[in-house]
């Protein structure tokens, strides 16, 4: 059961109290607030909004009559009621006029109390139920409209031909499809992006529809299985502003994310009873988004009437981008892929068919990252060829591979100063662990870690500033000056301890390494 709330507005404490010790707790009714004059009374209606007020007629400050009209108007919903210990029969005329519910007499008795509850909460209920029940039909209804409408559009999907009926149901939605002109479209987004992302872009493309279209007479979008459909009605239908609007809206969704879409737009039309071919043209012209130089946006007529013309590299045109790809100067680089741009522009007039083309410079661009030692994977997310595939234009294509090249280069030159300096690391731990063998030498170390002889021989010099010979030398000679300090070792056990068979040579490579004699070094030592 539904209670109302009620505040009792009169000056005699005593008639409050009374009124208020005479209603029931179970009559659906409580009492909220009590106020003794008409500036109190506002104050609580104000803060507690009731449902009802029951005020006395006479008052200081604020008569009932005055704080009537003041509630009328600035809370027209709150039910009023009138209480007067007086004969006072000439306020009928102003309390009907003001709509005063009821108007309890003072003395006021408990009879009296429960009559006008019962009556004022009958009319409250029937109220209630009128305006509540509608309000929540009207609610419902607005927030479900939307929804309504879409799902409308959509039963139109499955009817090759459409009548009259079918667009009078739209007048239920204040929708007129009889008038104007029509372009319809369809937005793909990229199925292999994560699910909650491809909602959220969805969203993103709604958005962006309404706001780039908001010049329009009317704009309709509703999702499909195969898209985000569409349709843009406008009595002064301007093709280029549409191409401009749907520009638009492609710059901006590459603001927000590297999800793929794709637009295909059907011819202009009047007869909206044409929606089901209209459709198989947005649809027919987004088939065409496999081809190249047709772009993001596809219009059904700007690819209709082309050839196409399946495109492939020959074998001398693969041999010529790898190889100025691998060995080219970046201005060599530069200028192979400007070549490319304008090759490609002189077959503006064909939709390329583009799978062999893809796989042609995927194998060339996957084969350079190999030949240097670079994972392509470690540049791009997902499959290459894929990646490739989605551009349109052969420009962007060939920015993008540009790019690639350098970055492979890029990796490839860190790539190789990270193992040269572990090949360095390795080498001067292994000849840290075995300066003592007199049979360590270039060749056996070449060997153990996979190098050249040339090229540790380069590495040494470049990032230790040193042959290999003389590192090993330095390392040995190192040792036998620890030794003749701290060792009471004889000199030629020192000399086989760091790899010299011959005392004699060992003599003359200490000497050289430290100017002094092995004796004359332990001896200097010896007296410091």
């Amino acid at each position: 059961m539904k209670n109302y709330t009620i505040i009792i507005v009169d000056d005699e404490e005593e008639v409050k109290k009374r009124i208020v010790s005479k209603i029931p707790v179970d009559c659906g009714f409580e009492i909220i607030g009590l106020a003794a004059n008409g500036y109190d009374a506002l104050e609580l209606i104000e803060k507690l909004r009731p449902n009802v007020v029951i005020t006395d007629i006479r008052m200081p400050f604020i008569d009932g009559i005055e704080l009537t009209k003041i509630i009328r108007k600035e809370f027209p919903k709150t039910k009023i009621a009138f209480i007067s210990g007086y004969d006072e029969f000439t306020y009928a005329k102003q309390a009907i006029d003001l709509g005063v519910i009821g108007y309890l007499s003072k003395p006021i008795t408990e009879e009296d109390v429960l009559q006008f509850l019962a009556r004022l909460k009958a009319s409250l209920d029937e109220e209630f139920q009128q305006v509540f029940n509608q309000e929540k039909l009207d609610s419902i209804y607005q927030e479900n409209l939307p929804a309504l409408i879409e799902n409308q559009f959509s039963s139109l999907l499955y009817l090759s031909v459409l009548s009259d009926s079918e667009l009078d149901r739209f007048k239920a939605f204040n929708i007129d499809l009889y008038h104007g002109t029509f372009i319809l479209g369809i937005i793909d987004i990229d199925h292999a992006a994560e699910f909650i992302k491809i909602e959220q872009l969805r969203i993103l493309l709604i958005n962006l529809l309404k706001m780039k279209f908001s010049e329009v007479t009317h704009l309709y979008c509703f999702n499909t299985g195969f898209g985000l459909v569409f349709i843009v009605n406008d009595e002064k239908m301007q093709e280029k502003n549409i191409e401009s609007s749907l520009y638009d809206i492609v710059l901006t969704k590459k603001e927000f994310t590297d999800i793929q879409i794709k637009i295909g737009v059907s011819d202009p039309f009047t007869d909206f009873k044409s929606f089901p071919s209209r459709i198989f043209e947005a649809r027919k012209a987004m088939s065409y988004s496999n081809y190249l130089n047709v772009g993001t946006i596809i219009h059904y007529k700007d690819v209709v009437s082309k050839k196409s013309l399946t495109m492939q590299l020959s074998h001398n045109e693969i041999n010529d981008i790898s190889y100025i790809i691998k060995f080219g100067t970046e201005e060599e680089i530069h200028e192979l892929f400007q070549n490319l741009i304008k090759n490609s522009q002189l077959h503006q007039e064909y939709l390329m068919n583009k799978q062999y083309y893809m796989v042609n410079l995927a194998h060339i661009f996957i084969d350079f990252a190999n030949s240097l030692h670079v994972q392509i994977t470690d540049l791009i997310e997902g499959e290459f060829i894929e990646k490739l595939s989605s551009f349109q234009l052969f420009p962007d294509l060939f920015a993008y591979l540009e790019k690639i090249v350098f970055e492979i280069r890029t990796m490839n030159i860190q790539s190789l100063q990270v193992r040269s300096n572990d090949i360095i690391e390795e080498a001067q731990s292994y000849l840290n662990l075995n300066y003592h063998d007199p049979a360590v030498n270039l060749n056996d170390l070449c060997e153990k870690l996979g190098v050249s002889v040339s090229y540790l021989s380069t590495l040494f010099k470049k990032v230790l500033g040193i042959s290999f010979s003389k590192y090993l030398v330095k390392i040995r000679m190192e040792k036998a000056q620890e030794q003749l300090c701290f060792s009471s070792m004889k000199i030629y056990e020192i000399a086989n301890s760091v790899g010299y068979n011959d005392i004699y040579y060992f003599s003359y490579s200490f000497k050289k390494f430290t100017g002094l004699s092995p004796k004359e070094y332990r001896h200097e030592k010896a007296v410091q």
